[in-house]
């Protein structure tokens, strides 16, 4: 079963990726600020990552993903943003992110970016 880290200081936020991902039949682990995603991030079996791009403490924003990116070159990453601008988009792409969802989330958009980027929980492609 493929499995997810999703990174997020608010609650709901990590309640309902935790709640949508595992209805959809992905593994989810999550974390409340960068360093507990960073040292998670680090067990073999993450598949995707979804981080919020504003974390609390150092490792967040660009410090974040750049860890993220050096640690696990492999693993697909996707930023949260409630605010993102060109500039935001361009950092994350610069960095390797695969995609940057905004918020609200819509639903069908979630699913795809992460059938997407690993197939289907379970499915032949993993």
């Amino acid at each position: 079963m493929a499995k997810i880290l999703v990174i997020d200081d608010e609650e709901g936020v990590r309640h309902y990726f935790n709640s949508l991902l595992s209805r959809m039949g992905y593994e989810v682990e999550t974390a409340e600020d960068g360093e507990r995603g960073f040292e998670l991030a680090s067990q073999p079996g993450i598949d995707l990552i979804i981080a919020d791009y504003q974390l609390p403490g150092p490792l967040q924003r660009a410090a974040l993903i750049k860890a993220l990116r050096e640690q696990s070159p492999d693993t697909p990453v996707v930023v949260i943003s409630g605010h993102a601008d060109a500039q935001t988009v361009s950092e994350c792409e610069e960095m390797g992110v695969q995609d940057v969802l905004t918020k609200p989330f819509e639903i069908p958009f979630v699913s795809s970016i992460v059938k997407k980027l690993i197939g289907e929980p379970g499915g032949a492609d993993q």
